[in-house]
């Protein structure tokens, strides 16, 4: 199992160091502000998680919830709260929260954010560094969950180079700058959607598969997918991302369903304490890239 536990620790413990540093030699705190948009609960989750992660490392945390907004308010609060966030010289960095569920164009947001205060990536100039090939895994602002998921693959020692990877979504969140990352070791890495023919062949010849579909509709054309163990080759490597809530029971659903895999994939990330604790690890790291930058 490929529990992101330990990694985790290690890297909250270099964090933490260098925050104590930075407040010592500069008389400052990073800052970091999560903006929620959507009224995903699964993501007011999350950013509760962060602002628990941030307070172990001495990161000063802020959520700001403009999700009980009126969907007419919504548009020009976002942007008027992007700009000031921007000018703000004691905020580092800024998340905006995905999903927004539709509220704002979430190319707009990412348009109106700061490249320098972008701790997930997203803007259109951090996502044209990672395109060229323009950016380094130690201290470049790459999108949180994919350079998380390359760095517990890198850590277990799977191999990389020359493997076949199935990516099972296409989000520009996950699976498109995981593609790019995973290519760049020289894997050759294919997201599959709904309109991908015969992919489930294609995750069965997979050497990693990668399951981020996460929330409809993404790959939930009719009810659900889910990965089972039967559905890739013995000695594979399984890394789930996603999870929802199920409408009916409001139970969490998980991409995989890590009980079938056992005996059958080589290496498996744990649904919890897995994919979620790199990312939110990795958000942390960023955070710090952030405001090295900022100090020069």
């Amino acid at each position: 199992m490929m529990t992101a536990e330990p990694l985790s620790a290690e890297i909250k413990g270099r964090v933490s160091a260098e925050v104590t540093r930075i407040r010592h030699d500069k008389g400052i705190a990073p800052k970091l502000v999560a903006l929620l948009i959507g009224d995903d609960p699964i993501s007011r989750t999350y950013v509760n998680l962060k602002r628990a992660d941030c307070a172990q490392v001495g990161i000063i945390s802020e959520i700001i919830d403009l999700s009980v907004l009126p969907r007419a308010e919504i548009l020009s609060k976002v942007e008027d709260t992007v700009k000031m966030l921007n000018e703000d010289p004691s905020v580092n960095a800024i998340i905006p929260q995905m999903p927004f569920d539709g509220k704002v164009p979430e190319e707009l947001v990412f348009s109106l954010l700061s490249p320098d205060k972008d701790v997930d990536g997203l803007t259109p100039f951090r996502l044209g560094k990672l395109m060229r090939k323009e950016y380094s895994l130690i201290d470049s602002l790459l999108p949180c969950t994919p350079k998380g998921i390359v760095t517990l693959l890198l850590h277990y020692g799977v191999k990389i180079d020359g493997a076949n990877v199935a990516i099972i979504g296409r989000s520009v969140l996950v699976s498109e700058p995981l593609r790019k990352l995973l290519q760049d070791l020289n894997a050759t890495a294919t997201c599959y959607h709904t309109h991908s023919r015969e992919f489930k062949e294609r995750i069965m010849d997979a050497d990693i598969a990668v399951v981020a579909t996460g929330r409809p509709p993404e790959m939930y054309p009719s009810g659900g997918f889910r990965l089972f163990g039967e559905m890739v080759k013995e000695g594979s490597v399984i890394v789930s991302v996603g999870s929802r809530k199920d409408s009916t029971t409001g139970k969490t659903l998980f991409d995989v369903d890590t009980a079938s895999m056992k005996g059958r994939a080589a290496f498996l990330t744990p649904n919890i304490g897995g994919v979620g604790a790199m990312t939110r690890a990795t958000l942390l790291e960023n955070t710090l890239i952030a405001t090295i930058l900022q100090l020069g």
